[in-house]
């Protein structure tokens, strides 16, 4: 092997980000992609088949892939698990993206543990098998920008110099400053940085589904709702129908400015701080498709219409189920109907927060852009092409009409 071949290793690879990542790797991004392999961790097991990431396009090499399920970051024996099941890729391993993140909605003070205990695992397993390793690249999130307060903490844009400005009673209950420090102290005296990517709302695909995914969530209600409806659902740009379907929320949410990222732009952000230590490395950089904030005043029609439905804004009151609520109500639909893979591969335990988004994310919350476009990542699209493509990706792996 090369002393200048890279080799990435992606935990949580499967999931709504390190999805992104792969997917992006296997894209050879940036253009003649110097990653020559790719190892993705994941709990669950998915065959390469049920992965949906991009394919060769016949006029370059990907990078060559290998899939490892099975690995408990909650274990003690980690690095035994790292050992036995993924061997000598270790020993060439380069660049680390780590984007695994287990929830306790009831007790985030034990949640902030149980993530900073599985990081010191993953970070001592590496410290012993990963010799040559020099960048490792995990997710943050606007949780560490204090947004879980009503009305939030900070006045946006948020910059990356505010998440050590977090009160203490709030910080105690956020991984990501935890992070931060293990990754510091464990890097001190070795060859290798860390970057800490931080986004809003993630719009992407995830073959197993994902508690986070508000794209996932809204698009399940939405096949629904048209499916109930009578609306045909292949994918369009405007509305076939004049069936109507109200923002799940109130005004205030509905013309909140804020900036989602898409899994296209995200893993492009990942690799880009991975492969730009020098630049990146020990900071936090905000991931969004546009610095132009966006609403979803702005957002709600057009998802709606991809449905073939008429996206209005809020209704007066709290009317009509919430999305989590409907779906759990018709979700035997998708079955009877072909579709046994939208029961499985939904947002789970997550829809009561995501229900919520619409009426308590009523405050502005954007991220600046200044420090992305600081250290040389300039690549922008408009949000509402995250997610159409997150849409598409539903309906080709069958989780939604």
């Amino acid at each position: 092997m090369s002393d200048h071949e890279r080799h990435a290793l992606v935990f949580g690879a499967t999931g709504l980000i390190g999805w992104a990542v792969v997917d992006q790797l296997l894209s050879r991004y940036p253009a003649a992609s110097p990653f020559s392999s790719v190892t993705a961790i994941s709990n669950r097991p998915v065959s390469d088949s049920n992965s949906f990431w991009t394919k060769p396009d016949g006029d370059h090499e990907s990078p060559t892939l290998r899939l490892v399920s099975g690995i408990n970051l909650g274990n003690d024996d980690l690095t035994a698990q790292l050992r036995d099941r993924v061997g000598g890729d270790l020993g060439r391993v380069t660049h680390v993206f780590y984007f695994v993140f287990s929830p306790l909605n009831d007790d985030f003070e034990q949640e902030c543990k149980l993530n900073c205990d599985m990081m010191r695992r993953v970070v001592r397993a590496l410290g012993t098998l990963a010799p040559r390793l020099r960048s490792f690249v995990y997710a943050g999130g606007t949780r560490g920008y204090g947004i879980y307060v009503p009305n939030g903490t900070f006045t946006p844009p948020l910059k990356e110099s505010m998440a050590d400005e977090l009160p203490a009673d709030y910080a105690k209950t956020v991984a990501y400053p935890w992070f931060r420090k293990i990754l510091t102290e464990a890097s001190r005296h070795a060859n290798w940085t860390w970057s800490e990517i931080c986004p809003d709302a993630v719009i992407g695909f995830s073959p197993i589904g994902s508690n986070f995914s508000l794209a996932l969530h809204w698009a399940q209600y939405l096949s629904l709702y048209a499916r109930n409806h009578g609306v045909t659902t292949a994918a369009a740009t405007t509305p076939r129908t004049t069936v109507e379907v109200p923002f799940p929320g109130v005004e205030a949410a509905y013309d909140s400015l804020f900036t989602p990222v898409s899994s296209n732009i995200l893993g492009r952000i990942a690799i880009h701080a991975a492969l730009n230590p020098e630049q990146c490395g020990g900071k936090v950089i905000n991931m969004l498709d546009h610095a132009k904030p966006t609403t979803f005043r702005q957002l709600w029609p057009p998802i709606a219409a991809w449905f073939g439905l008429v996206g209005v804004g809020p209704s007066e009151g709290k009317t009509g189920k919430a999305p989590g609520d409907y779906i759990d109500e018709y979700r035997h639909i998708f079955e009877i109907n072909g579709r046994a893979k939208a029961v499985t591969a939904g947002v789970g335990v997550g829809h009561k927060q995501l229900d919520s988004v619409g009426w308590w994310l009523t405050f502005d919350r954007q991220l600046s852009s200044e420090r992305l476009r600081a250290v040389g990542f300039t690549e922008e699209r408009p949000p509402i092409e995250g997610w159409i493509e997150a849409f598409n990706k539903f309906r080709e792996a069958g989780i939604i009409f």
